[in-house]
C-alpha cells in the first residue's frame, strides 16, 4: 500500500514538474507526501524507474507532438479551406505558442539526455551541463562550452559525437519551429489540385492529326462559301483575319510621316463551345537579310470544345460540395479554376515566308526562285543566294525547281484584276518538312500592265507537341481560351522590332515534337474559297487592304503582312480538322436519380475517372487527362516552403517518439536538476574540487570545459541516509560504481562537516 502511495506521490509531482505547475503543487499541500526526514525540504528520490511516473512525465509531449502530427497530416494531404480563411493573426498566435512547448518537449528530451551521462555514464563533459538550459541560444553553438566539450578526451569521442548532435539539432529544431509551425498552419493562396479524369473525343489520333491533309477531309461546299456558318470548313472565320488585319493597319503614330504597324499578338477564334487565340507574330529574318517569317499557331478545335465542355460540367458537378465545415459558400461560388490538358496533345502551327518577284515574258522557262524558311532542311546544292531585280527587295534565300517556271504561274485561276493563287507541291527532296508553296500573282493594273508582278511564298505546317487551358471565374464559366505557351530565352531583355510587333524567335516553343504535315493542293484551295455574296474570293478581300491598293508602300510592310496572313489561314484552316467529333461518355452521378450531375465529391478528389464510356467503343478513341486546379486557401506541400517545415517537424517528431520509446522501455524518469536553482543547491553542497581552481571570477581556458562531471553517491556523516554531490575529474570505476545513484532511493541529507564549515564561516 505504501508503494502505491508513493508512486502516485511521484507521478503527481512528475506532472506538475513536468508542466512547471510546481508552484500549484505546493499550494495543495495535500498533494505533499513526504519521504524520509528533513527539517524544511524533504528528501527525494532522484531518479525513478517506473513506467507510470515515465509515462506522466512524457505527457509534456503530447501536445506538441500531437500538433506537429497534425499539420504534417493537413499539408500531406490536400485540404481546401476556401477563399475566405481565419485571420492572419491567429494563426501565428497559435503557431507561437506551438513553438514554446516544443521548446519545452526539446529542453526535456535534452535534460533527460544530460541526466543519464551524469548518473550512468562515465561523466558528461562540464561544457555540456547546462546546455538544456540554452536550448534558445543559438549563440551557444559558438561558446567555448560547447566547443570545450566537443574536445573533452576523457569521453568517449561516440558519446560527445551523440550529444553534439542531440544538442545541435534541438537548438536548431527550437529555432525553426516556429517558423516551421507557422507555414504549416497558414493556409497559402494559389491553384490546387481540384480533381483529374481522362476524357475521351471520338475520333482516332490519325483522324485529329493527320500527317497529311487533301481534299477528301473536306465538304466541297466549303469551297464556293467559307462562311456557312459550321465552323468545319478551313476557310471559316477568315473574317477574324480581315479584322485583325484591319487593326494592324491603323496608323502606328497618326500624322506622322513615319508610318506603323499596330501588331496585334492574337485574335479571338471560336468552336462549337470554346474561344481560342490565334496567335500570330514575324519579323524574323532567315538566314540572311530582308527574308521575313511570319508564324502563327492555334489550338484543336475539337480538343478546346471538348475541354470546355469538361469545364462546365466541373463546375455543375460543385454546386453541393462545400470548401469545409465553417468555411462559407459552396465550391461553385469560388473565384477561379483552371482546367488543362497537359499531355497527349498537339497544336496547329504554321510558318510563311515571302519575297516579290515579277515576270516580263510569258513564255520565261526561268525557274522559280522559291524561298526557303529558316528551319527547313536543305543541302547546299539546292540552295543558292539571289539578288532580285530595282524596286524589290533582298538578298534571299531561295532553291530554284525545274519543275516549276514562271510562265507557268501565269495560268493562275482567277480574274486578271484581283489577286490570283497558284498552289505548288513542293517536292519533299528539297522541301523535307513536306512544304507547299503558293505564288500570289497581282493584278495587272497594279504596278505595270506589261509585267506581272506577285509573290512566290513558302508555307510550313506541323503538329506541335503543347498543352492547353482553360479559365472559369466567380461560379461560372467565362470566356474560355486556348493558352499557348512560349519560351523566351530572354525574358529580362525580350526584343521587341522597330513595329512593336513580337518577333517569330521569341515564339519558338521549348517542345519536344513536331510533326511535319504535308498539305496538299487540294486542301489548300479551301483556304480561299469563293464568297458568292461578294462575288470574289476570301485572299481578294485580304488583299484589298489599305496597304495592298497602295503600290509605294506595300514593299514597305505588304510582304511580312501577307506571309503573317497565310501562316494565320493555315493554322486556322488546320485547327478545324476533325470538326464534328466531340466529347463521348456519361458522367458518373452521385446517386440514383441524379443522372447527368457529376459527383462532385468523387471528381474533387480525383480518385478516378469522372466519365464512362463503353471499352469496346472507345478503343480507338483519343482520351486526354483533365487536370482541374481552384484558387484559394488550402494546405498542401506543392512549394518548398512547406516540404522544408515538415521535414523540420518531422525530425521533432522522430526525436520525441525515440525519446518516449527509450523511457517507456527503461522506466527511468527524474524532476531532478533541470533548474538553474537545483543545479546551483546540488553544486553548494558538493565537496570543493581543486580542477575549478581561480574559477570563482569566470572561466577563461577551454579545459575547464572538457572536465568530466557527474552526480555521485556520498555517505551521510551523520550516518542516516545518503547525499549527492557534484564531482569533477576522473573517477577510478571500483569507486564510481560503488558511489553510483540507485533508483527509486531517496536522497538529500546534508554532511555534519559541511555544517559545522558553514557555522564556521558564519
Amino acid at each position: 500500500m505504501r508503494s502505491l502511495r508513493n508512486k502516485l506521490y511521484e507521478a503527481s509531482r512528475a506532472f506538475f514538474r513536468a508542466f512547471s505547475l510546481s508552484l500549484l503543487a505546493h499550494a495543495l499541500r495535500g498533494l505533499r507526501y513526504p519521504i524520509g526526514r528533513g527539517l524544511h525540504e524533504p528528501t527525494k528520490i532522484a531518479l525513478n524507474q517506473t513506467r507510470i511516473v515515465a509515462f506522466v512525465r512524457n505527457l509534456i509531449h503530447v501536445i506538441p507532438f500531437g500538433f506537429a502530427l497534425f499539420e504534417i497530416i493537413l499539408n500531406w494531404n490536400v485540404y481546401y479551406v476556401g477563399t475566405q480563411p481565419y485571420g492572419t493573426a491567429v494563426y501565428q498566435i497559435i503557431a507561437k505558442a506551438h513553438e514554446i512547448l516544443i521548446q519545452a518537449s526539446l529542453t526535456t528530451i535534452m535534460f533527460s539526455a544530460i541526466r543519464r551521462e551524469i548518473a550512468y555514464g562515465k561523466g558528461l563533459p562540464f561544457g555540456f551541463l547546462f546546455s538544456g538550459l540554452q536550448i534558445t541560444q543559438i549563440s551557444y553553438l559558438w561558446s567555448m562550452e560547447l566547443w570545450g566539450a566537443i574536445k573533452a578526451d576523457s569521453v568517449r569521442l561516440t558519446r560527445r559525437t551523440g550529444l553534439f548532435v542531440l544538442v545541435t539539432g534541438s537548438i536548431l529544431l527550437a529555432a525553426t519551429c516556429g517558423p516551421a509551425s507557422a507555414v504549416l498552419l497558414t493556409p497559402r493562396t494559389q491553384q490546387w489540385p481540384a480533381g483529374s479524369t481522362h476524357i475521351w473525343v471520338n475520333a482516332t489520333e490519325d483522324q485529329l492529326w493527320p500527317s497529311k491533309v487533301d481534299g477528301s477531309i473536306v465538304s466541297p461546299r466549303c469551297l464556293t462559301d467559307g462562311m456557312d456558318g459550321s465552323g468545319a470548313c478551313p476557310a471559316s472565320e477568315w473574317y477574324v483575319i480581315r479584322d485583325w488585319l484591319s487593326a494592324a493597319l491603323e496608323p502606328r503614330y497618326p500624322g506622322s510621316p513615319v508610318q506603323g504597324f499596330r501588331w496585334l499578338e492574337s485574335c479571338l477564334v471560336h468552336g462549337q463551345m470554346s474561344a481560342r487565340d490565334l496567335t500570330a507574330g514575324g519579323s524574323l529574318s532567315a538566314s540572311v537579310a530582308g527574308q521575313i517569317t511570319s508564324v502563327a499557331d492555334l489550338h484543336q478545335a475539337v480538343v478546346a470544345d471538348a475541354l470546355s465542355t469538361t469545364s462546365g460540367m466541373w463546375e455543375t458537378s460543385l454546386i453541393n460540395v462545400t470548401a469545409s465545415p465553417g468555411h462559407g459558400s459552396p465550391l461553385s461560388d469560388q473565384t477561379k479554376a483552371v482546367h488543362r490538358i497537359v499531355s497527349n496533345y498537339q497544336q496547329s502551327s504554321s510558318r510563311a515566308t515571302c519575297i516579290p518577284f515579277n515576270i516580263t515574258s510569258s513564255t520565261s522557262s526561268e525557274p522559280v526562285a522559291i524561298p526557303l524558311l529558316r528551319f527547313t532542311n536543305i543541302t547546299e546544292s539546292n540552295a543558292m543566294y539571289i539578288i532580285s531585280q530595282t524596286q524589290m527587295m533582298g538578298p534571299y534565300l531561295v532553291s530554284k525547281h525545274p519543275r516549276f517556271t514562271y510562265a507557268r504561274l501565269l495560268d493562275a485561276p482567277g480574274d486578271l484584276k484581283s489577286y490570283r493563287l497558284k498552289w505548288l507541291e513542293l517536292p519533299r527532296e528539297t522541301f523535307v518538312d513536306g512544304n507547299i508553296g503558293l505564288a500570289i500573282l497581282f493584278p495587272e493594273s497594279s504596278l505595270d500592265s506589261k509585267i506581272q508582278f506577285g509573290l512566290i511564298c513558302n508555307i510550313v505546317a506541323e503538329w506541335v507537341d503543347s498543352d492547353i487551358e482553360i479559365k472559369s471565374e466567380g461560379g461560372g464559366i467565362s470566356t474560355t481560351r486556348g493558352k499557348q505557351h512560349f519560351k523566351d530565352p530572354f525574358p529580362s531583355k525580350r526584343p521587341i522590332s522597330e513595329s512593336g510587333r513580337p518577333r517569330a524567335q521569341d515564339m519558338v516553343r521549348d517542345v519536344g515534337h513536331r510533326v511535319p504535315i504535308t498539305i496538299s493542293e487540294s486542301w489548300a484551295r479551301y483556304l480561299n474559297p469563293t464568297l458568292t455574296n461578294l462575288n470574289t474570293t476570301v485572299f481578294n478581300v485580304l488583299m484589298q487592304q489599305s496597304y495592298y491598293t497602295n503600290p509605294e508602300r506595300f514593299l514597305v510592310g505588304g510582304i511580312e503582312l501577307t506571309s503573317t496572313v497565310l501562316a494565320m489561314l493555315t493554322a486556322n484552316g488546320l485547327a478545324r480538322v476533325g470538326w464534328g467529333t466531340a466529347l463521348q461518355g456519361r458522367v458518373k452521378a452521385r446517386g440514383p436519380g441524379e443522372e447527368g450531375l457529376a459527383d462532385g465529391n468523387y471528381w474533387l478528389s480525383g480518385k478516378g475517372d469522372v466519365f464512362e464510356v463503353d471499352p469496346v467503343k472507345s478503343k480507338n478513341w483519343t482520351s486526354f487527362v483533365v487536370e482541374s486546379s481552384l484558387e484559394g486557401y488550402a494546405y498542401n506541400t506543392l512549394t518548398t516552403p512547406p516540404k522544408v517545415a515538415i521535414a523540420i517537424m518531422m525530425i521533432y517528431c522522430f526525436l520525441v517518439f525515440g525519446h518516449t520509446l527509450y523511457s517507456g522501455i527503461t522506466g527511468i524518469s527524474s524532476n531532478c536538476w533541470d533548474t538553474i536553482a537545483e543545479v546551483t543547491a546540488l553544486a553548494i553542497n558538493s565537496t570543493p574540487t581543486t580542477a575549478l581552481r581561480n574559477t570563482c571570477a569566470g572561466i577563461s581556458e577551454l579545459h575547464i570545459f572538457k572536465l568530466p562531471v557527474r552526480i555521485l553517491v556520498s555517505r551521510d556523516e551523520e550516518g542516516e541516509g545518503e547525499h549527492l554531490e557534484l564531482v569533477f575529474g576522473k573517477v577510478d570505476d571500483e569507486s564510481a560504481k560503488a558511489r553510483t545513484i540507485k533508483p527509486n532511493t531517496t536522497y538529500g541529507t546534508l554532511p555534519k562537516g559541511c555544517l559545522e564549515e558553514r557555522k564556521k564561516d558564519v
